[in-house]
């Protein structure tokens, strides 16, 4: 795949370090409600460094975003390539109040939710949601494949009695050759503008107005979710933490954020598991 941009200085330019008078102004004129970042050259996981900071007692909104990051973490486990300026390497901290914890896992959804926003509206690229919220492009782009190709994800986890982490992490400069796996892809390649202080304040708005939809309980969030959520009508296999795998046709996603799959006899609720889909 290759991303035409006018050469490799404006490639270069994409991944110039994220500079704070610069992010403050866009700030400024977006109206962003969330404190300003907290921007670092280099972590080994934006998560750990905002656990660190909610433990003493960090409001709601605070974000660490990182040009580069040594450890950083994807689902499951696995290792997010995180190279220097490449990317948008982010955690933001809400706190949950008198939210109940069975809604609390519905953030997770929101954040997913919050960066395919972001990514439309400071990117220009059209993105999608593969349950729960992977980050990813279906149409072909820039003469790729058809996908989904991956360009992010999310990985939350609690902090304390009232602290969630939302791990964010999305490509946004990568070329092929930086790609962790064939089916990556990024804002440049599918030929969006590869500018990361705009995305950032992007979706600190975007994560500002889907945090208040879910604390809300507005029914809007999951209509909007199904609605971005490419997983629902096709065909998929998903391996459930027990090791068990199940297959079917995804019918929809509940207001609880679970996924229903259909064998054709009968419809499963799957709360957590790692989703393939096997037709595109």
């Amino acid at each position: 795949m290759v991303a035409y941009l006018s050469g490799v200085t404006e490639v270069n330019e994409s991944r110039a370090p994220l500079g704070i008078d610069n992010v403050r102004a866009r700030m400024a004129a977006s109206g962003v409600a969330w404190p300003e970042p907290i921007l670092l050259a280099t972590t080994g996981s934006t998560n750990d460094e905002l656990e660190a900071l909610a433990r003493e007692g960090a409001a709601e909104g605070t974000v660490v975003v990182a040009d580069e990051q040594t450890h950083g973490r994807g689902r499951l486990d696995r290792t997010w390539a995180s190279p220097p300026g490449a990317g948008l390497w982010m955690s933001a901290l809400v706190r949950v109040g008198d939210v109940t914890p069975d809604r609390w896992s519905l953030l997770s959804l929101a954040a997913g939710l919050a960066a395919v926003d972001a990514l439309g509206r400071g990117c220009g690229v059209r993105a999608e949601l593969k349950w729960p919220n992977d980050v990813v492009v279906i149409a072909a782009a820039c003469g790729g494949s058809d996908g989904p190709r991956k360009l992010g994800g999310i990985l939350s986890h609690t902090v304390g009695p009232d602290g969630v982490i939302l791990g964010i992490g999305l490509n946004v400069a990568m070329r092929s050759e930086d790609l962790p796996v064939p089916q990556a892809s990024s804002v440049l390649l599918e030929g969006g503008d590869p500018d990361r202080a705009a995305l950032l304040v992007e979706l600190m708005s975007a994560l500002a107005t889907r945090v208040a939809q879910w604390r809300g309980s507005d029914p809007a969030l999951m209509e909007d979710y199904r609605r971005a959520c490419s997983s629902i009508g096709r065909l998929v296999d998903i391996d459930l933490p027990d090791g068990h795998r199940v297959s079917g046709m995804v019918a929809g996603v509940d207001d609880d954020g679970h996924l229903l799959v259909s064998d054709g006899e009968a419809t499963a609720r799957i709360t957590s598991g790692d989703v393939v889909h096997a037709t595109i």
